[in-house]
């Protein structure tokens, strides 16, 4: 595993866990998780280093059990006064998670295993359209630029909150580390064979956090 693979998976790693702290929050209705999410909705198609309080919300942990906070900057070593790849991508996903998670308290639109071509493809199997999320997810599949990444999965992710679709964020942080890097044809095929692939039975599973979904990952393992 190289440096650059090491980084982009520890970041992968905080991108889970804030989610999962910020979805857990929201469907508890508790107030800190309902203002943070409010506010991250704000930072979608920004550059993090635009707003101060954003770049905090998204990027600082808790307070640890021993009383020291911990945040993405405890886990990487971050050099240099440009905003990195890992900055980008980790504030991407969690922004989008926040559009995504958006009025579901009843659901979690964070879940592992559901790569962005997995859940693209259940979005044209629920939506009825499948022609028409075909050529988006080919828009965002081709897309050349940043800017147009996030635009088609934005349009997307829009789509999945509509049909109750989850997104794996730490795997969709990392896949989009890695578009701008020398991976990129690895995640482009990787979504495509999720997208392409035949239906799955686990595509049928409960929201996690019910019994049946419990059930379902103990036998996963």
């Amino acid at each position: 595993m190289t440096m650059d693979q090491g980084r982009a998976d520890r970041m992968a790693e905080y991108v889970a866990s804030r989610v999962g702290r910020l979805q857990a929050g929201y469907r508890a209705d508790r107030s800190d998780a309902v203002a943070a999410l409010a506010r991250l909705r704000r930072g979608i198609g920004r550059r993090p280093g635009e707003d101060i309080e954003l770049f905090g919300l998204a990027f600082e942990n808790p307070r640890t059990e021993d009383g020291d906070a911990g945040s993405l900057f405890d886990e990487l070593s971050l050099r240099g006064d440009g905003i990195t790849r890992e900055e980008e991508a980790a504030f991407t996903a969690i922004t989008l998670f926040a559009m995504h998670q958006q009025s579901r308290r009843e659901a979690s639109m964070h879940r592992g295993g559901y790569s962005f071509g997995r859940s693209a493809r259940l979005l044209g199997r629920h939506s009825g359209n499948r022609d028409a999320v075909r050529r988006r997810f080919t828009a965002l599949g081709t897309a050349t630029t940043w800017d147009e990444t996030v635009h088609h999965a934005r349009g997307l992710i829009q789509q999945f909150r509509q049909h109750k679709i989850p997104l794996d964020y730490g795997q969709f942080a990392r896949d989009l580390f890695d578009l701008r890097g020398d991976r990129a044809e690895r995640v482009r095929t990787s979504w495509g064979r999720d997208f392409y692939r035949t239906h799955h039975p686990k595509d049928d599973a409960p929201d996690e956090g019910s019994p049946e979904s419990d059930a379902i990952t103990a036998n996963d393992h």
